[in-house]
């Protein structure tokens, strides 16, 4: 497609936002202009770069390319940490943070060195448990690659060594359990360290997909309300891993507990998450025109 089709495009359709994305800089399949330009294919006229635990991603990006200034996509700079838990995911994201603070920075560089320790002891398991060996020579590329190392980077080699067919195979087969077994050595902040990181960073932390947190409700608010007193700002109502009813029962705790209301699609690309679009989210059940998080920050 042309600059100018997809301008024409992008300026007389639907616009929607979208303030959860993931580049190649983190488990994404897109560089940050391919996600950008397919961002604007879709009709997206707010998107937040959200890498995991990584700055690189929304740093490499040039605002000053043609499209974004044609088209006036708003980007906004964004990361996405992980804390522990003892159970089930908690991921924070920080919407637009501040991506040359110090602090931030330096914490990026401790993460990135504990993500390839946490990998590892990943690999290190799925061998114990299952037998699966990688060669050498890929171990040391994963090492050495200029993204944050994760899961589905073994779940890539799975699919390489020919014992699973998909990321999603390898995760249900294998680094699901791995990961169960080795959450003491694996990467992830206190959520305190990571909300104030984020604030610190002039940014919003937002509890991204709560229901990846696996609790129940009494738990949840429980562990909602400590979240707040230690600074929560907004909450990820809007999650392609929620249902309707869920979607609903989120925005109600949002308005019950003044937080501000965040969402977008968690968009990887077709290798991780290959039914999920950016924008629309899983099977169209995202269309999310309006946040009362850009109102902070518009």
């Amino acid at each position: 497609m042309e600059n100018s089709d997809m301008i024409r495009i992008y300026k007389t359709s639907e616009k929607l936002i979208d303030l959860h994305t993931h580049t190649n800089f983190s488990d994404g399949d897109m560089s940050p202009s391919e996600l950008i330009n397919h961002a604007i294919k879709n009709k997206i006229s707010v998107i937040a770069i959200t890498d995991h635990d990584t700055l690189n991603g929304a740093k490499s990006i040039n605002r000053n390319d043609y499209l974004i200034t044609k088209t006036g996509i708003k980007i906004i700079d964004g990361i996405e940490l992980s804390a522990k838990v003892e159970k089930g995911t908690m991921h924070i994201l920080g919407i637009n943070i501040d991506i040359n603070n110090e602090d931030l920075n330096k914490k990026m560089d401790i993460l990135r060195d504990i993500s390839v320790n946490s990998t590892l002891s990943v690999m290190e398991q799925i061998k114990r448990d299952y037998g699966i060996v990688f060669r050498y020579e890929d171990i040391k590329n994963l090492i050495n690659s200029n993204h944050n190392l994760g899961r589905p980077d073994l779940a890539k080699l799975c699919i390489k060594y020919g014992y699973a067919t998909s990321v999603q195979e390898a995760f249900d087969k294998y680094l699901i359990e791995a990961h169960k077994k080795t959450r003491k050595v694996g990467k992830g902040l206190p959520y305190q360290e990571c909300i104030n990181l984020i604030k610190n960073s002039g940014g919003i932390p937002v509890l991204a997909h709560p229901k990846s947190l696996e609790l129940e409700d009494k738990e949840f608010l429980l562990l909602l309300k400590e979240m707040i007193s230690c600074g929560l700002m907004g909450i990820e109502v809007y999650h392609s891993s929620h249902s309707k009813d869920e979607m609903e029962y989120y925005l109600e705790i949002a308005k019950k507990y003044n937080l501000l209301i965040s969402g977008g699609s968690d968009f990887h690309g077709i290798t991780v998450k290959p039914d999920i679009e950016i924008g629309t989210g899983k099977n169209h059940n995202l269309k999310i025109k309006k946040l009362s998080i850009l109102d902070k920050i518009y």
